[in-house]
């Protein structure tokens, strides 16, 4: 019996064994077969059984933070991307700009969630000119009595020094924020965010009072000899005088420059005819320039000259400490990825409303660089009267009349604009602070007063802006005066204002701004508290009916 059991064992597992090799050869000679033509023929594989138990589905992951950690960060100023004031007062330092408020954006706690210590470039590093150092007199940074000084403030070299200093020491910093390019020389020796965007683009472009150069290779080219200047100790610096060994660049000291320089006084002195520096950076130096009434150096008007060069260093981030975990770089890349790609109008997205996106943040501090009404090829004289002098000389009276006509129309276009920027910059004063800067304003505050004007819908319509303009307890506005700052604000003729415009208008608003503080600051605390009723503050807490009927009752005194 048992001999019967095993022989049948064994049958079987022929059979199988058998079925098996059938089932590969027929396989092979299915992949084998041809047509008439010789193209081989796909063959029809054998249904395989899957085991679905065995597949997963794309797990979820949560937007990464990084748990309340603590840094340090060296700050390098720059005007109008990273402002640093000292208070008179308390003699604490005030940071602000561009590069602050996306460091405040990450770091919030709904987002990469890190608090943080800003300090100035400490004068110890390695790369600072003069470098200060310890010795028996002042054994720790907070003895020396210039520790920190001012004339660091804006040297990247120097700022980059408490960073990549090894071995560590009182110093040492995580991060270097700033105006800081991407570098082969400096991913040797540090980590880097990634770009941040706008601007897109900042390679190298010119400034000044020069005309008729299309670019760096047109300039250097030129047989004309220009006065021209660049920061010495910067990688461009190196770069120009590597690439364009033919151009007589004067150095200017950037410490000194920061600390005790004026860009207006170089090009007026004549040290400087062209200034040569990242595109973005000379763009906001031009409307420094024009918000400061300086746009003539010897009765020339400074612009932006020609366009960029297309290569070179062209994209600006934030240094990482090299020994620092990768993911605190990938962290902060997810939300300036997630902040420079949201759009606005989503309420579910990352910037709901606006809030937080770094181009908005942009917007309001970004010059175009012909704020002072700068030519690249104006006519030239050509050694006699042009036709058209001639035609003018004879057409004089007429043309007396005309110009007349203009000058008066012109100004009183100037005079309408003027009123109508600030009866809105008074507008906005009622519902948040606008100190004595358009730029001091909050990308927060900003994204409360746009959504209180145009409501939750990420845009502000005609109606919307009449709505909140008609305010009995400030001045008039007639109806040319509104339409005309209708038709400046909705600068693309779309019938609505998205927030970029509305921050590019407030921009443009800088001196209607000041003037408006000036006026108010002194106002006795009665009228203050009046202006102050229609605070966004008050209407989230009462509601804007309850509000409007607390003015009310405040106007007849009965409160």
């Amino acid at each position: 019996m048992a001999t019967t059991v095993m022989i049948r064992c064994f049958l079987l597992a022929g059979l199988a064994v058998a079925f098996a090799k059938a089932q590969e050869s027929s396989t092979v000679t299915a992949a084998a077969t041809t047509n008439s033509t010789g193209t081989t023929l796909p063959s029809t594989p054998l249904p395989v059984p899957i085991n679905t138990s065995s597949y997963t589905s794309i797990p979820v992951i949560d937007d990464p933070h990084l748990a309340g950690q603590h840094f340090r960060i060296t700050a390098v100023e720059h005007s109008g991307y990273l402002d640093i004031k000292e208070d008179p007062d308390t003699g604490k330092l005030k940071f602000s700009g561009y590069l602050i408020d996306i460091l405040e954006e990450l770091a919030k706690p709904h987002r990469a969630n890190f608090t943080y210590e800003l300090t100035t470039p400490s004068g110890f590093g390695s790369l600072c000119n003069p470098r200060l150092t310890l010795n028996e007199s002042y054994p720790t940074i907070s003895d020396h009595p210039e520790a920190f000084h001012p004339r660091y403030r804006e040297s990247p070299v120097c700022g980059e020094s408490d960073v990549n200093d090894r071995p560590l020491s009182q110093y040492s910093t995580d991060m270097y924020w700033g105006i800081f390019y991407i570098t082969a020389e400096r991913l040797k020796v540090n980590k880097f965010t990634m770009p941040y965007s706008p601007p897109d683009s900042a390679t190298m472009g010119m400034m000044g009072t020069a005309t008729h150069i299309h670019s760096i290779h047109d300039l250097a080219a030129s047989n004309k000899k220009h006065a021209v200047c660049a920061f010495s100790g910067t990688a461009n610096f190196d770069l120009l005088q590597l690439t364009f060994p033919q151009l007589d660049i004067h150095g200017l000291d950037i410490v000194w420059m920061s600390f005790a320089g004026d860009y207006h006084a170089v090009m007026e002195n004549g040290t400087c005819e062209i200034l040569i520096d990242s595109y973005p950076l000379l763009k906001q130096r031009v409307l420094e320039l024009y918000n400061d009434k300086k746009c003539l150096a010897n009765g020339l008007p400074i612009g932006i000259i020609g366009e960029p060069l297309e290569y070179g260093p062209h994209a600006f981030a934030f240094g990482i400490r090299n020994d620092l975990p990768d993911s605190l770089v990938q962290t902060l890349n997810f939300w300036m990825e997630a902040l420079m790609a949201c759009f606005p109008q989503d309420p579910n997205g990352y910037c709901p409303n606006g809030e937080g996106s770094i181009s908005h943040l942009f917007a309001l501090h970004g010059g175009i660089g012909n704020e002072c009404g700068y030519v690249q090829f104006p006519e030239l004289d050509q050694g006699g009267l042009p036709v058209g002098a001639i035609v003018a000389i004879a057409l004089i009276p007429v043309l007396l009349v005309v110009v007349v006509g203009m000058v008066y129309h012109m100004r009183q276009l100037k005079q309408q604009e003027k009123r109508m920027k600030k009866r809105f910059i008074q507008q906005l004063a009622r519902n948040i602070d606008i100190g004595d800067s358009a730029r001091q304003i909050s990308a927060q505050k900003l994204s409360e007063a746009f959504q209180h004007i145009g409501g939750q819908e990420g845009l502000i319509t005609k109606a919307d802006l009449a709505k909140w303009m008609n305010d009995l307890h400030l001045d008039f506005l007639s109806e040319q005066d509104f339409n005309r700052l209708w038709d400046t604000m909705d600068m693309d003729g779309t019938g609505y204002v998205d927030p970029i415009e509305f921050i590019i208008f407030l921009n443009a608003c800088e001196k209607e701004v000041k003037e408006v503080h000036e006026e108010w600051d002194p106002l006795p605390k009665t009228e203050k508290r009046k202006l102050a009723f229609l605070r966004l503050s008050n209407i989230k807490e009462h509601g804007e009916e309850e509000v409007k009927k607390m003015q009310r009752r405040h106007n007849r005194g009965r409160m």
